[in-house]
């Protein structure tokens, strides 16, 4: 009998890092070694070690790890994010920073986020229609955010329906990364990963997806746009790169985006969310300050005024040093055996950047609790890396190329939900009261939901 498509691995496969996530006063050490199974395991939680693997050694660790996930869903790792280093990561990255991803395209796509973010809204305010708690803010986040990358990625060749196939399709197949399966940590007993029907599982939801990507990308070859696919196919039939695109490479670089950009956008506005309730004297600064930036101005218009907003992108930036929705960077892969710290650290190890740990060390942060924005007033701080002690994208050459873009959506959903919306806490529910429980697998989210209570500011038009 075959698995159900959306079976998910069993807990045993959930593979915890004890440590890696410390509590106010607990001890954290720069590097740890571990054993995962039969690899050997790097855990960096220092700004120095972090530096060191990330920019001075960068090239020793510029790869990645092929785990069983990403070679199903990756198209055997001919994507961004887990293809090895060499020439054709370089070609991706090049052809991601110049044509899909630049500031260019992400202004391109500008009436795209208008349109959804504004959709959000009034979604938000139906649902609080009658003085009713909104329980499904987290699913209204992800939708806005799927539907975002949807129309960037296909346009409007592609049918609501024919995207609401794919959304799905990728929703199952992100369900199989949250956790290692005893293949990526037992690579001796990869025929486990068979016998308990993983693979199987796997095997039928990358098929699944392959068949609505096929026609999505016939839909563009017959009507080309300005969208990503329409971009991509017009790059394939040049001809021009050093390694020439094919149908496969763009469904993989499309697959990307919204692995790496959907769900994390919707989890940081979330905690944004989270953080401005359990501070109301923050919530009022921010909702002030957009306000007067954006009353009296067209809804059309609000996106040229987010450089107004410095308050706002300061409380982006204070909860992503306290909740970052990728706790652990992406794995590196050791190429050669090297020093990090004084340690040795051998070839074949995978390496994990704690982004988590360094973000909430008290070593580098004053008030490390405290949701605390105008600690980025001077500007030193930005999501470029420029000190190691946070990295909400990582650094060196395997940082996040899509940070532009997610960023633009962050912005945008956070200032909107401020303008048009009067946020409150249910009757008797004080500030304090709200949980912080999360789930920690590739990405942190909520355990449980957000509930709050929504009053319009202003009610958004139809029309706009």
């Amino acid at each position: 009998m075959e698995p159900p498509l959306d079976w998910k691995p069993p807990p045993l496969l959930q593979v915890a890092f004890t440590g890696c996530f410390p509590g106010p006063g607990q001890q954290v050490w720069p590097c740890d070694f571990l054993r995962m199974g039969q690899i050997d395991t790097l855990v960096i939680s220092s700004p120095a070690a972090a530096e060191e693997v990330l920019l001075v050694k960068d090239i020793i660790f510029a790869s990645r790890p092929s785990i069983v996930a990403s070679e199903f869903f990756c198209y055997q790792n001919l994507d961004i994010v887990f293809s090895p280093y060499g020439a054709y990561w370089r070609t991706l990255r090049k052809l991601c920073t110049t044509e899909l991803l630049n500031a260019k395209m992400v202004r391109q796509f500008a009436p795209i986020r208008d349109n959804e973010t504004l959709s959000l809204i009034r979604n938000i305010q139906a649902a609080g229609r009658g003085g009713e708690p909104v329980t499904n803010l987290a699913s209204l986040l992800l939708a806005c955010s799927n539907s975002i990358t949807a129309k960037a990625a296909f346009g409007q060749v592609c049918s609501s329906e024919l995207r609401d196939k794919f959304l799905s399709s990728i929703a199952v197949a992100m369900s199989f990364s949250s956790g290692f399966t005893f293949g990526d940590v037992f690579p001796s007993l990869h025929f486990i990963d068979v016998v308990t029907g993983l693979r199987r599982s796997m095997w039928r939801a990358q098929r699944q997806l392959d068949e609505v990507f096929d026609k999505i990308i016939a839909q563009s070859e017959a009507q080309r746009g300005d969208d990503l696919v329409s971009v991509l196919l017009r790059i394939r039939d040049k001809g021009e790169l050093e390694f020439p695109i094919g149908t496969t490479n763009i469904k993989a670089i499309i697959l990307d985006m919204f692995i790496g950009g959907t769900e994390t956008t919707s989890s940081a506005a979330e905690w944004i969310m989270t953080e401005l309730m359990r501070n109301p004297e923050v919530m009022a600064k921010a909702q002030a300050e957009v306000r007067r930036v954006f009353d009296n101005v067209n809804p059309q218009d609000h996106e040229a005024k987010m450089d107004q907003l410095h308050y706002i992108k300061m409380v982006i930036k204070e909860s992503m040093r306290l909740n970052p929705v990728v706790p652990l960077l992406v794995p590196h892969f050791c190429q050669e055996t090297c020093e990090v710290g004084g340690f040795q650290v051998t070839k074949g190890t995978r390496v994990l950047v704690n982004a988590w740990a360094m973000a909430r060390s008290p070593e580098y942060w004053q008030d490390v609790e405290k949701f605390r924005p105008e600690r980025f007033e001077d500007g030193m701080l930005d999501f470029k890396a420029s000190r190691f002690e946070y990295l909400p994208f990582g650094a060196g050459r395997r940082r996040c190329p899509g940070d532009t873009f997610g960023l633009a959506v962050l912005e945008l959903i956070i200032a909107r939900l401020l303008y048009y919306i009067d946020w409150s806490l249910p009757v008797g529910m004080k500030p304090e009261d709200i949980d912080m429980e999360m789930i920690i697998a590739a990405t942190t989210r909520r355990k449980n939901p957000l509930c709050l209570v929504v009053s319009p500011y202003k009610v958004v038009p139809m029309q706009c």
